[in-house]
């Protein structure tokens, strides 16, 4: 495979724009004040938001048609917390001190980072920024209850948008997204701009324009492609740097006095995210990964696969000799094959959406790169020899299906490491019409699957699944009416017929959701649930 983004670099890209976004925040706060008495708080909030989303609207050009309802539902929700967020900390800001009312608007995204960490390191370093921030704000003194309540809200408004800056930045819509979410938060901040218009002098424009720009058009952005990179939980611990930033912007331009609390406080935030990244080195393989190499020129040889899926009750064996000599089989001695396969889709599954799978697997009898189509008469695969680079073919097939940009987002959605017997079967009468006169009739394969679901936002989060399963598979020229005569020989050796599809669905949960949408009958939906269950409690015993 192709030399990828490591966990730390993208962590360091995350923090990098994470902290070009919050230098442009704090400064803006500064050029705000200064608009405060003239323009009030509210209408030179609300008068930021309408510039930033009408130069975003200009530069991104967003398209309106083709966007799906769950699309909507995130630029629409996104826009919500931007209005929220940054209208409640105005107001707190307007009643309470600057560090106090910034530290109390973290707890959102300190919270978000707490719920989503799965090691005690993580939820660790996330209190440690908070600490930090505790020190920096320099608790004390009586609190105004209504500017305690704002910065409540400002904070509820800003653990919204760490999940959806995450969530977008994942997405196909990107930057343009971004455009429509301010533009959502401008709309809903209409009420206190429309009126503060009237009021704007020349000398107010450059300022305001300014404040726009730094504070709201490229802070968003930068946060949102920071959600490119890393998680929800990693976005969390890295938004401390906005009160750790604004305290030494505050010393820097407002000549605010640096504590040493407040020095220290700077401090911990620093180690807490040199502590996320580092961990982030530490944890191996990313999650979801795009698919960031280069295309070589192969021939693909096309395939139709006819296969029958069954479950394996603990302790069955394949069926012996005998038994497939009962049906005029004869067996070949088993050979053992250990396979890795890396399966890729963009993060909205845009591949199997079509019916496609793209993987490609070292080991085995048929290593390499794979293209499967799903249709009504079975599946046709076509296959190119292995290669660390995508062939060009297979990279143009999907270029066809899901445009450039969909080939651009391509990513690892999950991973399978199979231990394979194979046996052929062969029939044991040869030219007798059994539809193949050289070679196999059937391959058996008993396979061992361990699973590692990629989609998730980070390594920790990643479902790990296994199960057993066995696979009869037709082999060129073959009479399908062997798979019926062998189906018999090996529900009597303890198999029973698969609710599975394909791996791939099974390894990424898929299976009762497609069933269901689907229209299948509650009794399937039910099992296909139990089967899934049952595949993450192997897992986790496999993996203790």
């Amino acid at each position: 495979m192709s030399t990828l983004p490591s966990t730390r670099a993208n962590t360091i890209r995350a923090m990098l724009l994470v902290l070009v976004g919050s230098a442009g925040m704090q400064f803006s706060a500064v050029l705000a004040l200064g608009l405060f008495p003239e323009l009030g708080v509210l209408g030179t909030s609300a008068t930021r938001m309408a510039i930033a989303a009408i130069f975003l609207l200009a530069i991104f050009r967003p398209r309106l048609r083709g966007r799906t309802g769950r699309e909507w539902a995130g630029i629409v929700l996104y826009g919500v917390a931007m209005a929220a967020m940054n209208a409640f900390l105005f107001l707190a800001v307007d009643r309470l001190p600057l560090g106090i009312a910034t530290t109390i608007d973290f707890l959102g995204p300190c919270a978000v980072a707490l719920a989503a960490s799965r090691r005690i390191r993580e939820g660790l370093l996330a209190l440690v920024a908070l600490g930090g921030v505790v020190l920096i704000a320099g608790f004390g003194g009586p609190l105004d209850p209504l500017g305690v309540l704002f910065a409540a809200l400002a904070g509820a408004g800003f653990g919204l948008y760490t999940l959806l800056a995450a969530r977008i930045g994942q997405s196909e819509g990107g930057l343009p997204s971004i455009a429509l979410s301010v533009a959502v938060a401008a709309i809903l901040t209409l009420p206190f701009s429309a009126p503060t218009v009237p009021h704007i002098r020349v000398e107010h424009l450059l300022p305001l324009v300014a404040s726009a720009l730094l504070g709201t058009a490229l802070a968003f952005s930068v946060d949102t492609l920071a959600g490119r990179f890393t998680t929800a939980r990693v976005l969390g611990v890295f938004f401390a740097f906005d009160p750790a930033l604004g305290t030494i912007v505050g010393a820097l331009v407002l000549g605010q006095v640096l504590t040493p609390a407040a020095f220290l406080g700077v401090l911990l935030v620093v180690v807490a995210g040199a502590g996320i990244v580092w961990l982030a080195g530490r944890r191996g393989d990313p999650g979801p990964r795009p698919y960031a190499g280069p295309v070589a020129q192969q021939t693909g040889i096309e395939s139709e696969e006819v296969e029958r899926k069954y479950e394996v009750r603990e302790g069955a064996t394949l069926p012996g000799a005998e038994a497939f000599a009962a049906i005029g089989l004869s067996a070949e001695a088993p050979e053992v094959h250990h396979l890795v396969a890396s399966y890729f889709d963009t993060p909205d599954r845009a591949l199997a959406a079509q019916g496609l799978a793209v993987r490609s697997r070292a080991g085995g009898t048929d290593a390499g790169w794979h293209l499967k189509r799903r249709g009504a008469d079975g599946v046709h695969e076509t296959g190119w020899p292995s290669s660390p680079e995508m062939p060009e073919a297979l990279a143009a097939e999907i270029r066809d299906r899901i445009g450039e940009e969909g080939l651009a987002r391509l990513r690892a959605v999950a991973e399978l490491r199979t231990t394979r017997t194979v046996v052929v079967l062969r029939d044991r009468e040869p030219g007798s019409g059994s539809g193949a006169e050289s070679g196999g009739l059937i391959e058996i394969a008993d396979d061992e699957v361990f699973a590692i679901d990629r989609q998730a936002e980070s390594a920790a989060d990643e479902v790990r699944r296994a199960w057993r399963e066995w696979e009869a598979e037709m082999l060129g020229g073959a009479d399908r009416a062997w798979l019926d005569r062998l189906e018999p020989v090996l529900l009597a050796a303890g198999a029973s017929p698969s609710p599975s599809i394909a791996k791939i669905a099974r390894a990424t949960g898929q299976l009762a959701g497609l069933a269901r949408a689907k229209g299948a009958d509650a009794a399937l939906v039910s099992e296909l649930g139990e089967l899934e269950r049952a595949d993450q409690a192997r897992a986790r015993r496999l993996d203790s």
